[in-house]
């Protein structure tokens, strides 16, 4: 995988959240497994149709992690039961909060705070972020990616060349196996 394949593949799979109950939001959207959600403290409020998992929040699926010192999973609000109890659909938005971890066998990422909005079909990562793929690292200031496109775009709030602060990678090529041939006259 090239360097810029490989930072695309890191981002593309930060927070890749799927639509459902709140309770039920996919940690990695391609595993069927369950979720398991520890917290110090889980709130449900049901008239904003959110739910927060706070203190070392963390969410774990297969071999998928998200830790952060808050996760909040917001829900589409329906109209009222008969009951005049509030109801909610799918998922709209997750945020994490402080030291926003997402980890994976392959790659993690990190920052201060990120949000997966379904409507606009992308996760926003802010503050000090971090991305790492084996040996490859990038960081900057935000990452926005686009989930369906898969494309990733990192920005930084220091611009000017030779400053430090800017958008940074750094990537090693792949090794090849093979034997290079001899160069032809």
């Amino acid at each position: 995988m090239t360097g810029g394949a490989a930072a695309l593949t890191i981002a593309s799979s930060l927070l890749a959240l799927c639509a459902g109950a709140p309770v039920r939001a996919q940690v990695d959207t391609k595993s069927t497994a369950p979720i398991d959600v520890t917290a110090n403290e889980a709130e449900v409020v049901n008239s904003k149709c959110v739910v927060i998992w706070r203190g070392a929040a963390e969410a774990l699926q297969d071999h998928t992690r998200l830790r952060a010192d808050t996760i909040s999973v917001y829900a589409h609000p329906k109209a009222a039961s008969a009951g005049g109890q509030a109801a909610c659909g799918g998922t709209d938005r997750i945020e994490a909060e402080g030291h926003v971890f997402y980890v994976t066998p392959q790659q993690n990422a990190r920052g201060d705070h990120a949000v997966y909005s379904a409507a606009a079909d992308q996760i926003v990562l802010t503050g000090h972020v971090i991305v790492v793929q084996g040996a490859d690292v990038a960081r900057g200031d935000k990452l926005t990616i686009h989930v369906s496109t898969r494309e990733a775009k990192m920005e930084s709030n220091v611009t000017g060349a030779g400053r430090t602060g800017r958008v940074r990678g750094v990537f090693y090529p792949e090794k090849s196996t093979e034997t290079a041939a001899p160069a032809g006259p």
